[in-house]
This record gives C-alpha cells, sequence and structure tokens, in this order.
C-alpha cells in the first residue's frame, strides 16, 4: 500500500466520524441524568433492608450460668485380668509310655480323681526280681544267724579260732546290710509305681491335654494342665497415686463382658511391676453370681475426690481454639451505651484447660466473671465479638439438649 492510500484511507474514516459525532453527543447528555436519578429513587429501599437484614442477624442463643465447684470426682478406670487362685502342670516322676488318660479336656474333676497311668510291665518286672532277691537274701541272712550261733559254741569249746568267730559275726552283719537293701529297692520300684499314676491335687477342670495314650513322655514332662476354677481371683495393677489411698477388705465397682459386679481386695503386693511401675493387687468377687473365666478382662472403676475450683460444662459447649487449645463462648451484658439492633449481650471467647471428662461434660479450670453465661450450644453458628440474645435454660431443658448431643 503507497503512502497516498494510507492518507486518503485516514481521510475518508474522518469523514464517516464527522457525520455521527453529532447523535453520540446527544446520547451521552440524555446518559447522565440517568446515573443520578437511579440511586435517588432507590437508595431508600435498600436502605430499609439493610436494616431490617441486621436486625434480623440478632441471633438468640441458648445459655446457662456458670457455678463454680471447689472439687470434682475424678473417675479412674483400670483392666484387671481374672486369673484362678491355682494352676498345675500336671506330669509323671518317672519317665515311661502313656498307658491311659482317663480324662478330656474341659471335664471337671474332683480332689484325689486318677488321671492318667504309665505302662508298668518294666516296673513290675523289675519289682518281682527285687522280691526274689529280698527272699534270697533273707534266707542267706537266716544262715548266717545259725552259723555264727554254732561259731560261738565251737569257740567255746576251743574247736575254732578267735578269727572264725569273727568271720561269722561280720558274715551275719553283711547279710543284714543285704537284706536291707533289696528291701529298699523294692520300696523305691513301689514308689515309681505309684508315681506313675496322676492324680488330681484338688478340685478343678481340665485345661489342655497335651498328650495321648502311646506316647513316650520324660520324666516332669506336662501331660495336662488343671485349673482350679471354684476360685478365681482378679489381679489389677494401680498406679501410685491409687495404690496409696487401697487398703485390704476395700470395695469398689467392676464390670466383666458389660455385667456389673463389686469386687473386694484381698492382698496388696509389696514391690511394683518392673515393666509398668504399678502396684499389683489381688481382689476377688463379693459374691459369685457372675461366673469368672481365666483370663477375662475386667473393667474397674476407681473414684478421687481432687479439691480444684473449676466449672463443670457440657461437651457441646467446646470448640476448637488456636495451638491445639480448647475455649468456649460466654454472653457478656451489653452497656447501655452498646445496646442497638435489639441484641443484649455480645460474645467473648474463653479458654479452658480440661481436668476431668465424663460422658457428656468435662472439668475445666478457666476465668470467668460473675455476670457472664455459658452458650451451651451451637457455637458453630456464632462467632466472637457477635451481638445476639439470650435464652437462659432450666435444668431440665439443659438435659434434653446433652441428651440430643449424645
Amino acid at each position: 500500500m503507497t503512502t497516498n492510500q494510507t492518507k486518503n484511507n485516514i481521510l475518508s474514516l474522518k469523514a464517516k466520524l464527522g457525520k455521527h459525532r453529532l447523535p453520540i453527543i446527544i446520547l451521552i447528555l440524555l446518559s447522565i441524568p440517568a446515573v443520578f436519578l437511579v440511586p435517588l429513587l432507590f437508595g431508600k429501599d435498600d436502605q430499609n433492608v439493610t436494616i431490617e437484614d441486621q436486625t434480623l442477624r440478632v441471633l438468640t442463643v441458648p445459655t446457662t450460668p456458670l457455678v463454680k465447684e471447689t472439687s470434682y470426682l475424678r473417675h479412674r478406670y483400670y483392666l484387671g485380668v481374672v486369673e484362678p487362685q491355682r494352676s498345675s502342670s500336671l506330669g509323671f516322676e518317672v519317665a515311661g509310655m502313656i498307658k491311659t488318660i482317663h480324662i478330656r479336656e474341659g471335664e471337671f474333676v474332683e480332689k484325689g480323681a486318677l488321671l492318667a497311668e504309665l505302662d508298668t510291665q518294666r516296673l513290675e518286672a523289675a519289682r518281682q526280681e527285687s522280691e526274689a532277691q529280698l527272699i534270697e537274701a533273707k534266707a542267706t541272712y537266716t544262715l548266717a544267724q545259725a552259723t555264727l550261733e554254732r561259731t560261738r559254741h565251737a569257740q567255746k569249746l576251743k574247736a575254732v579260732s578267735i578269727q572264725q568267730l569273727d568271720e561269722a559275726i561280720s558274715n551275719l552283719d553283711s547279710q543284714q546290710a543285704r537284706v536291707a537293701r533289696v528291701k529298699a529297692q523294692v520300696n523305691r520300684i513301689n514308689v515309681d509305681l505309684a508315681k506313675a499314676k496322676i492324680y488330681a491335687p484338688y478340685a478343678g477342670s481340665i485345661a489342655e491335654r497335651r498328650s495321648d495314650e502311646g506316647t513316650v513322655i520324660g520324666a516332669g514332662q506336662t501331660v495336662l494342665e488343671l485349673l482350679e476354677t471354684a476360685k478365681t481371683e482378679i489381679r489389677i495393677g494401680f498406679d501410685r497415686d491409687v495404690s496409696a489411698e487401697l487398703e485390704i477388705g476395700s470395695r469398689f465397682p467392676a464390670k466383666v463382658r458389660n455385667i456389673p459386679l463389686t469386687l473386694e481386695i484381698e492382698r496388696i503386693l509389696p514391690g511394683r511391676d518392673q515393666s509398668t511401675r504399678v502396684v499389683q493387687v489381688i481382689a476377688v468377687p463379693v459374691s459369685s453370681s457372675v461366673e469368672l473365666r481365666e483370663d477375662d478382662l475386667v473393667e474397674v472403676s476407681i473414684s478421687q475426690q481432687i479439691t480444684t475450683p473449676g466449672y463443670w460444662l457440657p461437651v457441646s459447649a467446646l470448640t476448637e481454639n488456636a495451638r491445639g487449645l480448647w475455649s468456649c463462648l460466654v454472653a457478656v451484658p451489653l452497656e447501655d451505651s452498646e445496646k442497638e439492633q435489639q441484641a443484649t449481650h455480645r460474645l467473648v471467647r474463653r479458654d479452658v484447660e480440661i481436668l476431668a471428662l465424663e460422658e457428656d461434660r468435662l472439668f475445666v479450670s478457666a476465668n470467668f466473671d460473675g455476670e457472664e453465661q455459658l452458650v451451651v450450644n451451637g457455637v458453630h453458628r456464632v462467632v466472637p465479638q457477635q451481638r445476639v440474645n439470650i435464652h437462659s435454660l432450666s435444668t431440665a431443658d439443659f438435659e434434653k439438649i446433652a441428651a440430643l448431643d449424645r
């Protein structure tokens, strides 16, 4: 495109704009009054709407008075384990092959009941042999006695020497010792035969059967596990603060499989557990109405009166604060100069320190003023410094709200 053509296009564009300049100026002049008339026409209604919205923003929150307590009851919970008072690993004191086991797992046995036997054929044969040796030893001893009598008579007649008399006396003593040795051998075999049977040392139930008939076992190897089920006890580990207040004979509530029962302290062990540093306490149930099994877990509740001032707050009144702290909202009465928009109180955040926690309430330490009202519910709908109205709840209303929160 040449320079002359560019100049001609610019001149043509200016000519077109000159033709429409007057209508554009007229349109701009007419729009200026409209800009000022619209706010004048609708400004009054917007102001009324804003005032109404601000009036609607004044919420009514449920509150309750703050009552300061001088102490609180702290509930501590511990776990105990049910144990039998006696448990035994039963086995044979001699080696051999199991011949018969008369009991099965889970069966109850009385004290002195025969539980198991070994095959005693070898022991019976050994006893017969020893009894024969005893007969032989007694016969030899009788002969030695007769020989000694004859030797003494002959020595009086000077028919034998004193050496021969001494040999007869020594032979008699030797035969007497042999008789005693063989008797002891027979007695030892009889003891082994008695030890080849297992009897129940006390009444209880068979918890485990580790071997069956035909098994060759060694001396002392466990065959049966016996538990004394008639008498059980609960072993509980308490920390230092609680154990210092416990006494033998004290009673406290507990639960096993959600069944309540009462326990009584029977023994307090003198030392501490090396790993957990707790004091072991042995307790027994006051009544036998609840069936306790070995290794059942028992939940124990211990109450302590803690002398510390504070306040009981519902869980619904708590709100999370910065850095992992907890706080609540309280309603502070407005001064006369601050009262506006139908609001009577202003919300203020108060930090609290939780000291104890129960099912639907907690005990806290905090600095509250006497005229402040605690916001018990709906803290997520309001913010600090917000102006509100309050609805003071009665005890019945407060319990209904707590039940709904649960």
